[in-house]
This record gives C-alpha cells, structure tokens and sequence, in this order.
C-alpha cells in the first residue's frame, strides 16, 4: 500500500546526487524472470568461467574508461562489513545524512545501466528489476530516501509501461532517463516527455551511458582516449543536449517539464544561453515553434547539478559567473556520495551567499522534483 512520505524541515540539505551500489548481480536475482537470469549468466544460470572466452557468456556493458585512481569510489566510505562504498543503506544513511543533517537523499542508481544496451527487451527487464531493488532495499530502509527511477531511453513504449508501473509512488521524485546517441529534443523522446510532465516528474540526466553499450553518446567528434578526457568532456554532451531541447520545441511544448543535469558541470551554461540567444535573433524563422529567447526557456526549465562544481582561480569569481549567467534559480546541490570526486557542502560553497546557498542547499530542488 502507498503511503505519503512524511513531511520534512525546509530549511535542511536536500542532496540530489546520492549513489546506490549493488554488491553483486546476485541480488536482482529475485526480480528477474529466468530468461534473463539465464541471458545473464547469474543466479543458477552463473558461467563465470566462460567470461574469458569470445562469444562465452553475457558481458555487462561496463565504462571504456578505467578511472585511474583504482577505484572511483572514496576510501574513507566503506561499510562496516568491508563491502563496495554505497552498498550498505543504514551505513550510508548514517555517515552521509547524519553528518550533513541531511534531510532529503535522492538516489540515482551507481553500478551501471543498460540504457545504451543493443538488447532492448532484456535491458528494459534488468531496468524494472534494478527500480524494484532501490525500493524494497534502500528506500523503505530510511525515510530520508528518495529515488529516480530508471527506464530504457531506446524504447519510449517500454519507458512509459515502467512509468506507468511505479511513476505514481511518492518515494519516486524523478525519472532517470540517461543519455544515448539520440539528441534528447528530438520527437523520439516526446511520448515520454508527455507522461513525465503529467506525473510532475523532472527528467535526470545523470553520466553513466557516455562510453558503454553500441548506442552510446558521442563527445562531440568522437570517443575519447583516457577517464581525463572523458571525465573533462561530459559537459559537452550536455551543452549538446539542452540546445537540442530548446531548438526542437521540446520546452514550448511541455512547458512544465523540467530537465535535471546531474553531474555536467555548471559553468558551460552560460556560454550556451547567450550564444543561442544570438543566433535565435537571426534565424528565428527556421524554428518559429520556439518563441523566446532560448534562455528563457533554459532558465525556466533546465536545471543543473553542482557536483562536480567549477573551481577558478579566484574561488568568487563562481559567484559571479552564476549571477553573470542569471542561474541563481537552476542550481540543484549535489554531494555524488560515495564518488572519488564528490563535494562537501560546507566546503564547496564557502564564498556563496547566504540566499544563494539556500536556493542551492533546498529551495532549487523543493521546486524542481516532485518532494512533497
């Protein structure tokens, strides 16, 4: 039975980038019928001597890119019981929300997707699988919780049966779409958009797909050759992305949807908005569904993580640019517990304001997910 999540103190942390981790494949065990166990070589179907052979045994669509400080994930988060950082809820709860006085932890699911994968049917069940484990393990566990769900971004049919499954819960406050080599404004995405809209969930777009899977996103002109420069070029695939948004007529169509970058970067916005801008005072004509300003809609709908956040070389000049860019409202913070990268919200934003650290820390996300 669904029940109304209880209420919470405004004035807290609401951290919108926290990472669940699965400790083996094993635990989707229970949520998977036996073809994709079989399909997947787990549960009574495991073949793990077969990985070393070309063509032996179903290969999860892992990162090209090895992120070279051994692990992407912080030492110092490692659950008592010596497990992966991110696979112990209570644990997580505790050295996380407990030390930041967080109040509300959105979870965006951190071992990997199937978003990019070539087999449709079995990544859509591997999705549904995935959203029923970070139910029934991480958020009935604390109250604190709340969670994204997944779906598969390559079939908008079987995207919208998921949302339609679950998308009515109250722990689930977004949809977290991931990104494939498709523009996100284009009218593949729209059935999605639709329901997205109707249910008042914001679309995520958090890295995960970039480098995996045969429908990956490329970085502009091509793959990149090291986790440096892949790590370095994630915002180009959002600039990307939020210009495809605006110039298809995604906004002007579904004008209460929100977009919800996590994990981009923040700084190349700016640059974004005012070059459409200029270009759209001369050849409006070509897109006459679009009828603002770009930035307009950008600042309306489209809203971005702080993790990981720009550090110039003179720490203000970040306060300055943002309120250059006019983005004070779009700013959603973000801890990426447990990754290597992750920032600390009392030392991330010493030189914000005091009004613009409280749009960052909770009123952005009050107003940008669905968190009643």
């Amino acid at each position: 039975m669904e029940t109304n999540p209880p209420t919470f103190p405004t004035t807290s942390l609401i951290d919108c980038d926290v990472h669940p981790f699965l400790s083996d494949f094993s635990e989707l065990v229970p949520y998977l019928d036996e073809s994709i166990q079989r399909y997947m070589n787990i549960g009574m179907f495991s073949k793990g001597g077969l990985t070393k052979q070309n063509g032996g045994a179903f290969l999860f669509p892992t990162s090209a890119y090895a992120n070279p400080l051994n692990s992407p994930l912080r030492a110092d988060a490692l659950p008592p019981s010596g497990d992966v950082p991110g696979t112990d809820p209570k644990f997580l709860a505790k050295d996380l929300f407990d030390r930041c006085n967080t109040s509300i932890g959105i979870l965006n699911v951190g071992h990997g997707t199937m978003a990019a994968y070539h087999n449709v049917e079995v990544a859509a069940k591997y999705t549904s699988a995935v959203n029923d484990w970070l139910l029934d393990k991480w958020v009935k566990s604390d109250s604190r919780y709340r969670m994204t769900m997944e779906i598969t971004p390559l079939d908008p049919v079987q995207a919208v049966k998921e949302i339609e499954r679950i998308g009515k819960r109250p722990e689930i406050v977004g949809i977290n779409m991931h990104c494939v080599n498709i523009p996100m404004g284009k009218r593949h995405f729209w059935p999605i958009y639709e329901i997205a809209e109707a249910y008042q969930l914001p679309i995520v777009l958090h890295p995960d797909t970039e480098g995996t899977g045969e429908y990956a996103a490329s970085f502009g002109v091509g793959p990149a050759s090291t986790y440096m420069e892949w790590h370095s070029a994630l915002g180009l695939i959002g600039a990307r992305n939020v210009i495809s948004l605006v110039c298809e007529g995604v906004f002007e169509k579904f004008p209460n949807l929100k977009v919800n970058f996590i994990e981009y970067g923040v700084s190349w916005i700016g640059s974004v908005m005012w070059r459409l801008d200029k270009n759209w005072k001369a050849l409006r004509h070509e897109i006459p569904w679009v009828k603002r300003l770009p930035s307009e809609y950008i600042r309306q709908n489209i809203r971005l993580g702080t993790q990981p956040i720009e550090e110039p070389f003179r720490p203000k000049d970040l306060v300055e640019l943002i309120e250059m860019m006019k983005a004070e409202d779009m700013l959603l913070f973000c801890s990426d517990y447990p990754h290597w990268d992750g920032d600390e919200f009392d030392r991330a934003f010493v030189h914000f304001p005091k009004e613009l650290k409280e749009k960052v820390f909770y009123k952005n996300a009050l107003a940008s997910y669905r968190l009643s």
